[in-house]
């Protein structure tokens, strides 16, 4: 009858230890249990344990410092790593010591036992040193957090980052895609070579197959390392050919070089514009090999105070002062919808200490210039041109970039769609989610306005609309 695998659990918190020994227990493994680093040292350097389950933090030290260790003398133990302490530089160390997997906590019971199951049909993984996984120079406050969904994005951007795959980006505005871009560069295998970017929505589309592919193209420059194109909704026709061509063949169009990595950033679910025949089908599932969905701020609110000190210190060695983030104003900060992500937290707060000297950044004087702010803005829009204005532009160049051929069936459902979406998203900030003022307001029947939102998947939820627009 063959051995039943066991399994050391290392965690000093005697809640999360009982529930995981329960469980695995239930599945007919024998479990052990440790309650400091020391003690799991102990059993797994004793021989004893198929698979170590461990937490990180632990009053005797640190469980990652330890695992190089522990994997030159027991190479036949898969360990799985879980820790609520997690950051972008712990999802790297547990990635540049070869564990199995890495679980941020909170996770489901269920999770863990598939991994587990996994894991021990598996042969240990032991780290390599042709996919190490470099520290960064720096964390970007865009990678900072520790809410679930932020340490599900650090471990992806730690597994991305050890292959050369393509990534692509997906983020709202704001969110600080460029410094995601570069920093997966500088974890990655092409760090010591260059890393170049660009912004298409700062060029004329006719201009994108040259300034990308030409004979001093950025595809060229960058050979051997990486490129990141941000707004790559946006590609015009020409160069969208031109990079499938690249990116299918490994090598820029007409030449030799090696082709550098291809990292994108969009706000936009590109399969719609595959569908609505603005994109190239084959062009989206390359760029799709990898793909980091970066959650917006107002659905990690719990990261708000992390970053809102961050800044504060940032700026305290900026402008030479000492203040800081009050708990009260924390609160009040995570009760915005924050449309501008982590870039519009970042200006509010070196605003605050521009405009004022409060020693604390308080909700009464965040209210006063978040209130001026949107006074200033709205100034702005009155003064700017019509929408029609607008419009007539963006649909002048959209036609522009198709060089005379004739756009797919259906351009105007697209086009109201692309208007219609963010007209009724204002609609609903403004009345805090309020189905029935919003209706009221676009003078749409409750029903109709419903539809709309199902359709164009608009969130229904109030909760996402509380801070209003």
């Amino acid at each position: 009858m063959p051995r039943l695998p066991q399994i050391i659990v290392a965690d000093d918190d005697k809640t999360v230890r009982t529930v995981i020994v329960h469980a695995l227990s239930k599945q007919g493994y024998q479990v052990g249990a440790a309650t400091t680093a020391a003690g799991m040292w102990d059993i797994a350097t004793s021989g004893r344990g198929t698979l170590l389950i461990t937490d990180v933090g632990f009053p005797d030290g640190d469980a990652l410092e330890l695992l190089p260790r522990l994997q030159e003398r027991r190479p036949d133990l898969s360990i799985i790593v879980m820790s609520a302490r997690t950051n972008l530089l712990t999802a790297i160390k547990t990635q540049q010591s070869g564990v199995f997997d890495y679980l941020p906590k909170p996770f489901e019971l269920k999770q863990l036992i598939a991994v587990v199951e996994q894991a021990l049909s598996e042969q240990p993984n032991m780290p390599s040193a042709d996919v190490a996984v470099n520290m960064p120079a720096s964390i970007s406050p865009a990678l900072m957090g520790k809410s679930p969904t932020m340490q599900n994005t650090f471990k992806l951007l730690a597994r991305l980052s050890s292959q050369s795959v393509p990534v692509l980006i997906k983020a709202e505005s704001g969110s600080g895609k460029p410094l995601i871009a570069r920093t997966l560069h500088e974890m990655g295998q092409a760090s010591d070579n260059i890393f170049e970017m660009v912004s298409l929505s700062q060029l004329p589309s006719t201009a994108h197959d040259e300034i990308l592919f030409g004979a001093e193209g950025l595809y060229h420059k960058s050979e051997g390392g990486s490129l990141f194109i941000n707004g790559i909704e946006g590609l015009s026709p020409e160069a969208q050919m031109s990079l499938a061509r690249s990116m299918e063949s490994g090598r820029a169009p007409d030449d030799d070089k090696k082709a550098p990595r291809i990292i994108a950033g969009t706000h936009l679910e590109l399969k719609l514009l595959v569908d609505q025949g603005l994109f190239r089908d084959d062009l989206f599932f390359d760029l799709s090999v990898g793909v980091v969905k970066v959650p917006p701020l107002r659905d990690r609110l719990e990261d708000i105070g992390q970053l809102a000190s961050y800044f504060c210190e940032q700026f305290n060695q900026e402008f030479d002062a000492q203040r800081q983030v009050s708990a009260d104003a924390v609160g009040y900060l995570q009760s915005y919808h924050w449309p501008g992500n982590v870039r519009e937290l970042e200006n509010l707060i070196r605003r605050m200490f521009i405009s004022n000297n409060d020693i604390s950044l308080s909700p009464d004087s965040l209210s006063r210039e978040m209130n001026a702010s949107r006074a200033h803005a709205q100034s702005d829009v009155r003064n700017t041109d019509s929408l029609g204005d607008d419009a007539s532009r963006h649909i002048k160049r959209y036609f522009e970039a198709l060089k005379g051929e004739a756009p797919a069936a259906g351009l105007h459902k697209r086009i109201v769609a692309e208007v219609e979406r963010p007209l009724i998203e204002a609609a609903l900030y403004f009345t805090r989610g309020n189905q029935i003022k919003a209706a009221h307001i676009l003078g749409l029947n409750r029903n109709t306005l419903r539809k709309k939102i199902r359709d164009l998947n608009i969130s229904p939820r109030r909760a996402d609309y509380r801070a209003g627009g």
